[in-house]
Formats: C-alpha cells, structure tokens, sequence
C-alpha cells in the first residue's frame, strides 16, 4: 500500500485480501477431490494429501518476500533514523486503543469466515446429515464470489474511506446472519449453497478494506508491527470461533440460531471498529516531507 498511489491506496491494500479466498479454493478444491477417495482410505491417508501439498507454497512465499523492495515511506524513516527501537513496546504503550480497534475490524472477516465455512461443513453433516461434498462446494462458490468482493470493496474504500465501509459490511453482516443460517438449515443444495455464498460476501465486505483501514490506524514507524498484531489477535481470537459455535450449538440443543447470534455478535464488534476506527487514527504519512 505504501508503494501505492494515494488516490489507488485502497484497491491495491485489497489485493493481498485476495490470498484467502484463493487460498479456499485451493484447499476446498483439494479436499473435494480426496473426500471422493473411499471414507477409509480418506481417513487413513487422503486427509494428508492437500497438507503435503502445500508445502511448495511455503518456498514461493518466502522467496517472493525475500525480492520485496521496502516503500520509499520507510526508506525515508530509516535515513532519518525515524524506526522505532522496539516497535511491539511501543504499539502497546503508544497506540492500545488503535490496536484494539484494528483488531476489532479484523474480526469478521477472519472469525466470521472461519464460522461460514469451518463451523457450518462441520454443523451441516454432524446435525443436518448433509454430504461433506456439498458444503465443500457451497464453500468454493462462496470463494469465487469473494473474491469480486474484494476488488469492488478495495474501490469503495477509496471513494467512500475504510472505516465507513467497514461499518456497512459489519451492519450487512449482522442483519444477515440468521437467513443465512435459515437457509443452510433447509438441507436444500441451492439454498445452501446460497446461504454460504451471500454470507460470506457481507463479510468480505469489511475485509476488503481491512488493509487499508489497519494501515491508516498506525504511524509509519510503527505501522508494520501495529498491523502484524492487529491482525494477528484477531486470528488468535477467531480460531476459537469455529469450537465456541459447537458449544453454543450444545446449549441451544442442536438449533444454529446460537451460531447466527455469534455471527451477529462478531459482525457488531466489527462495524463497531468501523466506526471508531478514523476518529482514532494515530497515522501521518507526512512524514516523508517532514524534513
């Protein structure tokens, strides 16, 4: 982003977003295709097949990392000896709140994706008795949406600021969750495949601008390790999504209206961050002409 035109800022924070739905498609595609294995051979070794062959993707990863030039904005902070000498420290000490509501914005987007997807394959065939093959599918469609999502969002943050549409998607979200889920509860595969797909879309709203929403929370000098661990947290948080979903389906005796107030809760706490996000924003990238 920081390579990025001003004016072009929130499409280009977009493209990174665009991994996870690719990522999906990648991994979904591939447990489709071993899940068509017979259920023992998938449960002794086809499991492991997609897991191996990811490992490729790790080299990739670090050598495309390894021939990234770092923004004329940081270079500049490093000639005037502008870095912060511990920058995690200093993200806690100087900038809590923004971390806390960066983390806040991140939520759905991470946890709320890890719900649709993780929480309902599981909830579809342990409570509804649907084929894994179908939830599978409503999840590569759902995939293939987002990533329109994330273009076009990346375009709306330009005109209309992170920190808006991020409160949009957010609300969306919430009033969403429980026909989404009404839907999936309907076992009909056009439905289900529907419910997952719109679902997901809402919720890609405000991680389409999630990039540029964080970025602009924190100063240059702290910026890479303000948006690390915003992200970060609420990676942490969300992975308990998909476990605290099953317990809730445990409480309300099998009905997915709890796991559809979990979605509202999540999505509430993002528009939320949405909305307090600009008022708290702690970035200058006036730095450069500083001088």
């Amino acid at each position: 982003m920081e390579h990025a035109p001003k004016e072009h800022r929130g499409r280009y924070a977009a493209m990174p977003q665009i991994g996870s739905p690719i990522g999906t498609l990648l991994s979904s595609g591939a447990f489709l295709l071993v899940s068509l294995l017979p259920s023992e051979s998938f449960d002794s070794w086809g499991w492991r097949i997609p897991f191996l062959a990811a490992f490729p993707l790790l080299y990739i990863a670090l050598w495309i990392r390894r021939r990234i030039e770092e923004s004329p904005l940081f270079e500049q902070l490093l000639r005037e000896d502008e870095l912060a000498s511990s920058p995690v420290v200093e993200v806690f000490r100087q900038g809590l709140p923004q971390l806390l509501v960066g983390a806040g914005s991140a939520l759905l987007g991470i946890g709320g994706f890890y719900l649709i997807t993780t929480f309902v394959i599981s909830y579809g065939t342990a409570n509804l008795g649907m084929p894994r093959s179908l939830l599978l599918t409503a999840t590569l469609v759902a995939a293939a949406v987002e990533i329109v999502v994330l273009i076009v969002g990346g375009r709306l943050a330009e005109r209309f600021g992170p920190g808006r549409i991020t409160l949009i998607g957010g609300l969306v979200s919430a009033l969403i969750a429980f026909p989404a889920f009404w839907m999936i509860d309907t076992r009909g595969p056009a439905l289900v495949i529907l419910g997952v797909t719109l679902a997901v879309a809402c919720l890609s709203v405000p991680y389409a601008v999630s990039g540029a929403l964080l970025t602009d929370l924190f100063p240059a000098n702290l910026r890479y390790s303000g948006v690390a661990l915003s992200s970060n947290i609420a990676g942490v948080v969300s992975g308990f999504v998909p476990l605290l979903a099953t317990a809730l389906l445990t409480v309300s005796d099998g009905r997915s209206w709890s796991a559809a107030l979990l979605l509202v809760v999540i999505a509430l706490i993002t528009a939320g961050s949405g909305a307090l996000a600009p008022r708290i924003s702690l970035s200058h990238d006036e730095v450069v002409s500083r001088g």
